[in-house]
């Protein structure tokens, strides 16, 4: 009877050692005696159609995965700044809801309204100077009714610039002469040279260790306190400044659509010189905040 190999089931002889087909080792049953071969039956060859057949990737294909490939990435790409843009807005919705120290409140409110006080003296100044013109009008000697009218309105300028000293004086007597953000520059600036100071002395072996240790723990901690409490008030005035900056836009914007209302004849001229007036005059106004909170930032 024919012996086969176990491995890959070629007829060979039952004195082989090696398949001379595949080369693996024959099983024998000791080294002296011959050869003992399994009898395996042949394997039957497998028709070409029990084979799983594998069609070649068209080219067309594999365009259109590199295609997803690629805008996956872009989606990728798109989504991390969209993330880090979220975590922003995020941290900046936490720190609106910060609110300042009300008596920094209250500094900034004078500050505020001795700035409005200093406008509107400007305008009102303006608005004598004006009136004091027209007491030079050869009419003021002549015209009775236009001298009274004259007269009505420089005394009520006269009283409304000075009801505004008035509260310009009030004003100052509750400020406080230097604003809390130049106080904390000053004790930051202080902390550091002090610790400045101190790391010198020690290196100089002028203190001993635990003096050091001891004096740099507590000018730290004073300049870290000095530093977080004047980045909460720098934060709420910018976002102050941010909210004026935004009411100024849309004030822009409305005097924009009075223009054009204008120019359709919506508006007649007279009309539309008031509300521009009115319009330029808030603009001023929110401006001169601006420019103020911007200041006590500095």
């Amino acid at each position: 009877m024919p012996k086969f190999c176990i491995y890959c089931g070629n007829p060979v002889k039952p004195n082989d050692k090696f398949c001379i087909a595949c080369g693996k080792p024959l099983l024998t049953s000791s080294s002296h005696s011959p050869a003992i071969v399994h009898q395996v039956k042949p394997q039957k060859p497998v028709k070409e159609e029990e084979y799983e057949v594998i069609e070649p990737i068209k080219e067309e294909e594999i365009k259109k995965e590199e295609e997803m490939d690629e805008e996956i990435e872009e989606v990728k790409e798109e989504e991390e700044p969209k993330k880090e843009k979220d975590k922003k807005k995020k941290k900046e919705e936490t720190a609106t809801t910060k609110s300042l120290p009300d008596d920094v409140k209250h500094q900034i409110d004078l500050y505020v309204q001795s700035t409005e006080i200093e406008f509107n003296k400007k305008v009102l100044n303006q608005k004598l100077n004006d009136i004091l013109k027209a007491t030079k009008d050869p009419r003021y000697e002549t015209d009775f009714d236009f001298k009274q009218n004259t007269n009505v309105r420089l005394e009520a300028i006269k009283a409304l610039i000075s009801e505004l000293k008035e509260n310009e004086t009030q004003l100052k007597s509750e400020m406080d002469d230097v604003f809390i953000v130049k106080k904390l520059n000053s004790t930051v600036d202080t902390k550091e040279t002090q610790l400045s100071n101190l790391t010198r002395e020690f290196r100089l072996k002028k203190m001993n260790k635990k003096t050091f240790e001891t004096l740099k723990e507590k000018y730290k901690a004073e300049k870290d306190e000095a530093d977080t409490d004047r980045a909460e008030i720098m934060l709420g005035i910018k976002l102050w400044i941010q909210e004026l900056k935004t009411e100024k836009a849309e004030l822009i914007s409305q005097r924009k659509l009075t223009k054009g209302r204008l120019s359709s004849k919506e508006l007649d001229p007279e009309d539309y010189k008031k509300l521009d007036n009115e319009f330029a005059l808030k603009i001023d106004k929110i401006t001169k905040k601006i420019e103020t909170l911007e200041n006590l930032a500095k």
